[in-house]
């Protein structure tokens, strides 16, 4: 990939960082003053937030930075179609966000003709991963050796590719009439929660660990190239891929599947851990936004084994404490890291107030992430909900904040870049 193209792909995910958190933030003002009457359907305006931040954000951004390390690994030049692949993704990516807007995942009226477009287009977003898979398998099977950054890859684009499997389920019983709840809440959590716990966290994975190598181009030498051995991998991507089951509701889960997911969460939980630990040994080259996300890993590997005390998973469900969960994975632990890796390869670090805006985004995440933990946990904190409500919506206002900013420095630095090619 170009590096023209390559800035291109991490401008338009921030842009739609932009957009998620906004909106995110108008969800967070909505629950504590009531919504405005031009943004009446919360359930929609969730989704497009959701799947916004899911397909333009996160899974963008993470394909861009992947194509980019791995030309570093194999030192070839990426193909055309890897372009093709990327706009495509880019384009429906975005187009997701007013497909849900209106009605979510319900019948939007165009002309004569009642259409799911939020379904259409999110499945359209499908069939670009299967394609991003392809392209990846066929540049990578070149390596040699497949240090421990590709093999994470590796097994991250197969659990994307398994969730996927979770959208075709839900298909597949709206085409055979099955009114079953238990299999629409397995494939609903297959989809969305191995989506985000198995290819967001493994991915990222992948991307750091890169991040500390070095490779030589051709090699696949690095700090990845002789250490994979000593890191989890595949036990890893193994622990991860049963723990959707923890996402449904428990009246639908026997005892003895909640203990396999129970165990296989908790093992999972300790393999990060020992990823964490890992990371330790270069926390001082780490810039603290990252140092953030890593801190945000180790909650959330935490959280994993806490679910292991009786009952905790039942009393749980009936709280706010996924949404905390959810907001902890995909704000502390994903969006910091991959704003400091964007900030890092898009050469910002030195740039005049991004040392400000990382710490605006710790302080504000790390707001927003209390006052979500004190909503899950009402029943023992001593504020109103309508208080920590409206503290949120508050909070929410500086990551939107953070990422204007950096989206606004990566224009300039883009200007400032297609100007010196020009002279």
């Amino acid at each position: 990939m170009q590096p023209r193209q390559f800035r291109r792909y991490l401008l338009t995910a921030l842009f739609a960082l932009v957009i998620a958190a906004a909106t995110g933030s108008l969800l967070r003002f909505g629950l504590g003053w009531g919504m405005p009457a031009w943004a009446a359907n919360y359930t929609a305006i969730r989704h497009a937030h959701s799947h916004l931040m899911y397909f333009g954000w996160a899974t963008l951004a993470l394909m861009a930075l992947i194509w980019h390390f791995l030309s570093g690994y194999t030192g070839r030049a990426l193909p055309p179609s890897v372009h093709w692949q990327m706009g495509i993704t880019s384009v429906l990516a975005l187009l997701s966000f007013p497909a849900f807007w209106v009605n979510g995942y319900g019948l939007t009226q165009i002309g004569s003709a009642s259409l799911p477009l939020g379904a259409m287009i999110a499945s359209l977003n499908g069939l670009t991963w299967f394609h991003f898979a392809w392209l990846y398998w066929q540049e990578s099977r070149h390596l040699a050796r497949r240090p421990l950054p590709v093999q994470l890859w590796d097994w991250a684009i197969l659990l994307l590719l398994l969730s996927s499997g979770g959208a075709l389920g839900l298909v597949g019983l709206v085409v055979t009439g099955s009114q079953s709840l238990f299999l629409q809440q397995t494939f609903l959590h297959l989809f969305l929660d191995l989506f985000a716990v198995g290819w967001f966290t493994m991915a990222l994975l992948g991307l750091l660990w890169a991040w500390m190598s070095t490779p030589t181009p051709g090699t696949g030498e690095g700090w990845g190239g002789g250490s994979a051995a000593r890191l989890p991998i595949l036990p890893l991507a193994l622990a991860i891929a049963p723990t959707f089951f923890l996402g449904i509701s428990p009246a639908l889960v026997a005892p003895p599947l909640f203990w396999v997911a129970a165990l296989a969460n908790g093992l999972a939980g300790l393999l990060l851990f020992w990823h964490a630990g890992a990371l330790l040994r270069y926390w001082t080259i780490l810039p603290w936004l990252a140092r953030f996300g890593v801190g945000m890993l180790t909650v959330h590997a935490l959280m994993a084994l806490v679910v292991l005390w009786p009952g905790v998973w039942k009393w749980g469900a009936g709280t706010q404490l996924r949404v905390y969960f959810l907001h902890n994975l995909l704000l502390g632990w994903l969006s910091s890291l991959l704003l400091a890796l964007i900030v890092d390869q898009l050469g910002l670090g030195k740039t005049r107030g991004s040392g400000w805006l990382g710490w605006a985004w710790i302080g504000g995440v790390g707001l927003l992430l209390l006052t979500l933990l004190g909503l899950g946990l009402l029943q023992f904190v001593p504020i109103s909900a309508l208080v920590l409500l409206r503290a949120a919506a508050w909070s929410s206002l500086v990551p939107v904040a953070v990422a204007i900013g950096v989206w606004l420095l990566s224009l300039r630095s883009d200007q400032a870049a297609s100007s010196t090619r020009l002279d």
